[in-house]
C-alpha cells in the first residue's frame, strides 16, 4: 500500500508518527506538509514551504476579519447543531482562492514529482486539502485515489470541516473525544504518542513536592485556576510550583521530568500530548476527564479533577510517595498500551480494511 499524509506541518508529530508506524507494518508512506514544524522537528519527506499559511500578517488578518471572535476556552462546543461548517465570508471567499491559485501550480509540480497517481491512499491531517477548493482532492478521488481525513486537534471544533474537502472522504477519524459528539459516525483514534529518548528519571528524596503545569494557551487549560488553587495549597503542604511556559521543546521536557505530580488541565476537553509526556516519564498526571470520556476510557491512570477539588485530589499523592510511584508506573504502562503509534496506525488501516502486515 502507498499512503501520503498531507498536514499543514506536522503538528505534535501526529503524522510523522503515523507515517513511521505504517513503514513499520510494511507500506509505502511519505509525509507533505505546507510549512515546517516550529519545533524544528523535521520528520516530513517533503515541505511546500508555501506563503500565506502562518505568521504575524495571517494573524493579524484573522483578527481583522474575526474582531469579536471568543477567545479560546475549555469549553466543549455545543453539539446540538452538529459538525461545525467553514463557511467563509466573502472577504475569506476571495483570499483563499487568491492563495489557491499561488498555490496550484507548486502543488501540482511537486504530487507530479512524487507520482501521485501511484498512491493508493490520501490522509489529510487536518481536515484540509491542498487547497480550499478541493480542486486536486476531487481529481485524485476520481483516480480512486482512497480519501481519509484525521482531524488532529481544535479544526473541527473551531474551523470546522471544510466541505469541498470533507464531503469527498471515504473515511474520517479524529483524535478529540468530543469531535464525535459533534461528528455522529466518524471514528475515534488515542493519539499516536512516542516520548524523545531522556535519561532515566529517577526517584529522590527531597523536601518539597514539585507540581508541574505546562499551559499552551492559557484559557485552554484553565491555568489562572490550577495556580490558585496550588497557591492556596502552599500554605499547608510541602509543595513547589513548577510552571513551563514558553520554553524550548527539550527543554520543557527536562523540567517537567523533574517533577512529581502534574496537572494537565481542568475543562471540558480531557488529556493532550502535555499529559501524556508526563504519564510516559512516569509522573502521576492530574486532569478533568467529563463523565462520558472517563466511561470511554475505562480503567485508566489520571487523577480525575475539577476547578474545585484540585487541592483534595492532589493531597493523597502528596503524602505519599509510594501512591506516587504506583500510579506513575500505571500510567507509562497505559500510555505504551493505548498511544502506541503502531496499535494506533493498525486501528486505523483496519477500520479502511488496509491490512497491516509488519515487516
Amino acid at each position: 500500500m502507498k499512503i501520503l499524509h498531507f498536514a499543514t506541518e506536522n503538528f505534535a508529530r501526529v503524522p510523522a508518527l503515523l507515517v513511521q508506524a505504517e513503514k513499520a507494518l510494511g507500506h509505502d508512506s511519505y509525509l507533505m506538509t505546507l510549512y515546517p514544524s516550529p519545533r524544528n522537528v523535521h520528520d516530513e519527506d517533503y515541505c511546500l514551504n508555501a506563503p500565506f499559511v502562518t505568521g504575524s500578517f495571517i494573524k493579524g488578518f484573522k483578527k481583522c476579519l474575526h474582531p469579536f471572535q471568543s477567545s479560546p476556552s475549555f469549553y466543549r462546543r455545543d453539539s446540538s447543531t452538529g459538525a461545525p461548517v467553514w463557511n467563509p465570508s466573502a472577504v475569506e471567499k476571495s483570499f483563499f482562492e487568491l492563495r489557491d491559485r499561488i498555490w496550484e501550480k507548486k502543488i501540482r509540480d511537486q504530487l507530479e514529482k512524487i507520482h501521485i497517481n501511484t498512491f493508493d491512499l490520501l490522509v489529510l491531517d487536518g481536515g484540509a486539502g491542498f487547497l480550499r477548493s478541493g480542486k486536486i482532492i476531487r481529481e485524485l478521488a476520481k483516480q480512486n485515489v482512497k480519501i481519509a481525513v484525521l482531524y488532529c486537534g481544535s479544526d473541527l471544533r473551531t474551523r470546522g470541516r471544510i466541505p469541498a474537502v470533507d464531503d469527498i472522504a471515504n473515511f474520517r477519524f479524529t483524535v478529540e473525544h468530543d469531535h464525535i459528539l459533534l461528528y455522529p459516525g466518524i471514528y475515534f483514534l488515542y493519539f499516536p504518542f512516542q516520548l524523545p529518548v531522556l535519561s532515566a528519571r529517577e526517584y529522590k528524596h527531597c523536601d518539597r513536592i514539585r507540581i508541574g503545569h505546562s499551559p499552551t494557551k492559557r484559557k485552554i487549560k484553565g491555568t489562572d485556576i490550577i495556580l490558585k488553587q496550588l497557591g492556596s495549597m502552599k500554605e499547608s503542604y510541602p509543595v513547589e510550583i513548577v510552571l513551563i511556559e514558553n520554553m524550548p521543546y527539550l527543554e520543557a521536557l527536562k523540567m517537567k521530568q523533574s517533577c512529581d505530580l502534574f496537572i494537565e488541565a481542568v475543562g471540558e476537553l480531557g488529556y493532550g500530548i502535555s499529559g501524556l509526556e508526563a504519564l510516559a516519564m512516569g509522573i502521576p498526571s492530574a486532569v478533568e476527564l467529563m463523565p462520558d470520556f472517563e466511561a470511554f476510557l475505562g480503567d485508566h491512570p489520571f487523577i480525575n479533577i475539577t476547578r474545585d477539588n484540585i487541592k483534595t485530589a492532589l493531597i493523597p499523592f502528596i503524602e505519599s510517595r509510594e501512591k506516587r510511584k504506583m500510579l506513575g508506573e500505571k500510567g507509562k504502562a497505559w500510555v505504551n498500551a493505548r498511544h502506541d503509534p503502531l496499535r494506533v496506525s493498525s486501528t486505523m488501516l483496519s477500520m479502511m480494511n488496509i491490512p497491516a502486515k509488519q515487516k
